[in-house]
């Protein structure tokens, strides 16, 4: 007989750890109700489509589908199902030490959820009741920070095959450490506030001094070679251009080339800021979006200007920077800017695009070689330039806004070709492949300024 599930909510986003409500998932349906001194904080709520000042004590319900049995905040706290996840693999792993091995599905994810859905990216922390959460709180993170070797008492090279036996070698050692979704495989961890040194301790929680959150990036060789320095210097390049871009710093690990990137989701105290990616916005809002692919770019526009709750302080901004980003993931060959590669950060109570992530030009590697993950402008039915224009106009900007725009971008990217080229770990062919593909797009963007 399966019984329902309950679990509760809880913040650090303010001065001090509080509750914000409790969850309940029955066989049909997910629910959350928000706390009545929750309410009274004035926070930020679960999600942006969850405002608590609008939802109040009202139960939100959402029934279960295959692509989400809990509100899509909470389910983002989960890493993806897929063998090769490897945040999933390491959290499994942790609970086969205690003696834990839940069938597939919903029972697997909840035990995750319940061990690692606290301390993540973002805002929300989930526990399986109030006292696990105020011993959470309790204990600080400790924060001695580590050289990371061999003496360390684990090799990264095992880690990265994703036996569980490394896993829960590694893990025994530094403790349950919450983890990032994707395939590359990632870690949360800090480091000094001052920068890299090569060592690293526990994700901060409450009270940390001296430190920074980070995720360390641990490079697939075999599957990726040179993705390392592919996105450092996609980031390189976007920072060049005027966006906002976290610090970051390349290293070598036993071996292994890691990208360690400071954590925009935490302030200068290492407390948690409200972060929520598109995908999550949507899906709260579309049940039909099941996927971070589910919808078109012009369609983010529109949500920017008529989503009758705020995604954004400053919506000319924010589709400003909506065109700017697909423009450099064209030029760039990025292939890759999805719901979930787009995120809202909430900083002094304004509501805006986060800063950069995850810009890697993935269409060096055959396999990810799309031009863009989602539709805009009806591309595909009429040419590129054609569909910007259109693009650019359903966003309420004209014409030569968007030559301007084209500009800035092949100026900013006219020695691309060359810093692709001085890629020292990027093979041969995936440096041609890459390049050819960009000089291509850089040509048809520089034939826009002929539309009519």
């Amino acid at each position: 007989m399966k019984t329902d599930r309950e679990a509760v909510i809880w913040t650090r986003i303010g001065m001090r750890p509080v509750k914000m409500g409790r969850i309940y998932v029955t066989d049909s349906e997910c629910r959350v109700t928000y706390s009545e001194d929750f309410l009274n904080t004035g926070l930020p709520g679960i999600g942006i489509l969850y405002p608590p000042e609008i939802i109040q004590q009202t139960t939100v319900v959402r029934p279960r589908t295959e692509f989400f049995d809990l509100l899509p905040p909470i389910q983002s706290l989960i890493p993806p199902r897929g063998e090769k996840n490897f945040q999933r693999q390491l959290v499994l792993a942790y609970l086969a030490r205690k003696g834990i091995v839940p069938s597939r599905g919903i029972d697997a994810d909840w035990e995750i959820l319940m061990m690692a859905g606290h301390g993540g990216i973002g805002h929300l922390d989930v526990f399986r009741d109030d006292d696990k959460a105020i011993e959470w709180y309790e204990v600080p993170a400790k924060h001695t920070l580590f050289e990371i070797s061999d003496k360390f008492g684990f090799s990264l090279k095992e880690f990265l095959t994703w036996f569980d036996d490394d896993a829960a070698g590694f893990i025994q050692i530094m403790g349950a450490t919450p983890t990032v979704g994707g395939a590359i495989p990632k870690l949360l961890m800090t480091i000094p506030e001052t920068g890299w040194t090569g060592r690293v301790g526990l994700p901060s929680k409450i009270g940390a001094h001296g430190v920074t959150d980070v995720i360390l990036k641990f490079e697939q060789t075999r599957s990726y070679p040179g993705i390392i320095e592919l996105e450092a210097l996609a980031l390189d390049i976007h920072e060049e251009a005027g966006f906002e871009v976290p610090r970051r710093w390349k290293a070598v690990i036993n071996g292994i080339p890691t990208f360690v990137i400071e954590r925009f989701d935490r302030d200068g105290n290492c407390n948690p800021l409200f972060t929520e990616t598109l995908y999550s916005i949507f899906a709260s809002g579309d049940n039909t979006v099941t996927n971070p692919y589910s919808t078109t770019y012009d369609a983010i526009g529109r949500a920017i200007d008529r989503s009758p709750i705020d995604l954004v302080t400053d919506r000319k901004s924010a589709k400003q920077y909506l065109l700017k980003r697909l423009l450099f993931a064209l030029a760039t060959g990025n292939g890759d800017m999805h719901l979930e590669n787009l995120s809202i950060i909430n900083r002094g109570n304004t509501l805006a695009f986060s800063p950069v992530y995850d810009p890697t030009p993935m269409r060096a590697y055959s396999i990810h070689n799309m031009l863009t993950p989602m539709p805009f402008g009806q591309y595909g039915e009429v040419p590129l330039g054609e569909a910007l224009l259109r693009f650019t106009r359903n966003l309420g900007f004209r014409k030569n806004y968007l030559l301007d725009l084209i500009d800035d971008v092949l100026s900013v990217t006219r020695d691309y070709a060359d810093r692709v080229r001085a890629l020292k770990s990027l093979p041969d062919r995936n440096r041609e492949n890459i390049v050819s593909i960009v000089e291509s797009i850089k040509s048809e963007l520089s034939a826009c300024s002929k539309i009519t």
